[in-house]
């Protein structure tokens, strides 16, 4: 809202010309205790998911996306206990007391998903990952050593399984589309990006791009304060204009922030490949191909 966006750059210095994703009506965590939780007692193995804020708050859809894909290969999906942001604005801005006191509600609740059974704590943000795995102990100075192998990707979890020959994914045969990847800086970081990348070349009908690794330039809050606008759109420029030169259908990245860079900076739609996969997999073959059914 324009009056909104007017009060905010005179008071609070967040540039007008940043668009803000949407609020959701019903929360994330409100769905699946209402239509997705009861199922999860069917599947023998589970995972546990840290949503993070924005499938919570603003993109609910992604996190329905990530619970259809994994039952689909009888991966049974459990929330945290207790879940906080991961920290990662409160660290960038100095926070630190703030940021400490979320990061020791997460790892707490990390430790009793793996103690109770789950195989994995998996999130679908690439920035709430690389927090918790690598900026508790490097910024935070937080001991996270005997949980940080199990907090990993969604897309690098999945990869993994399907390396191992645990699972199998079965697509439509009738989608046709041209898709340019982003990876993200710290998941260049991480060295996630590969599996990213995999999953979406196993997909009969993708023609993938890979951009190269060019920052968007947004850098979490960065971005959004006025002082940074200008800067930040011309660090995001060689990205933006690879991406007009490549015509995609569609852009894909792990990263939520780099999603709102690139479609509020080109206008063009941008997908996690989580979406991507659930997009266009064939699910009952998905589950049958799993032994799901007959």
């Amino acid at each position: 809202m324009k009056p909104v966006k007017y009060v905010m750059d005179r008071t609070f210095k967040i540039d007008s010309h940043r668009q803000f994703p949407k609020y959701t009506s019903t929360k994330f965590e409100t769905w699946f205790h209402r239509h997705a939780e009861a199922e999860q007692t069917r599947y023998k193995r589970h995972v546990s998911y840290f949503h993070g804020c924005y499938v919570n708050y603003n993109y609910p859809d992604l996190g329905k996306a990530f619970v259809a894909v994994y039952n689909a290969l009888g991966i049974g999906v459990r929330l945290l206990d207790r879940e906080r942001c991961c920290g990662v604005a409160k660290i960038a801005n100095r926070l630190v007391k703030e940021a400490t006191r979320d990061a020791d509600i997460n790892l707490a609740s990390i430790r009793k998903a793996i103690a109770d059974g789950s195989e994995a704590v998996v999130s679908t943000s690439s920035t709430c990952c690389f927090t918790m795995r690598d900026e508790y102990p490097h910024i935070l100075g937080i001991d996270n050593a005997d949980v940080r192998r199990s907090i990993t990707l969604a897309t690098a979890y999945l990869s993994k399984l399907i390396e191992r020959g645990e699972v199998k994914l079965v697509f439509r045969d009738d989608y046709l589309r041209r898709v340019a990847y982003h990876t993200p800086c710290h998941m260049e970081r991480m060295g996630f990006a590969q599996y990213s990348v995999e999953l979406l070349k196993s997909i009969p009908g993708v023609d993938l791009v890979v951009l190269n690794p060019n920052c968007c330039g947004i850098a979490g809050t960065y971005g959004f304060k006025k002082e940074n606008y200008e800067t930040s759109q011309a660090i995001g420029s060689k990205l933006f204009a690879e991406i007009e030169r490549e015509r995609p259908d569609f852009v894909s990245t792990d990263c939520e922030t780099c999603k709102w860079q690139i479609e509020m900076s080109v206008g063009m739609k941008v997908k996690h490949p989580i979406e991507v996969l659930f997009e266009v997999l064939d699910v009952e073959a998905t589950k049958k191909a799993n032994n799901l059914i007959n």
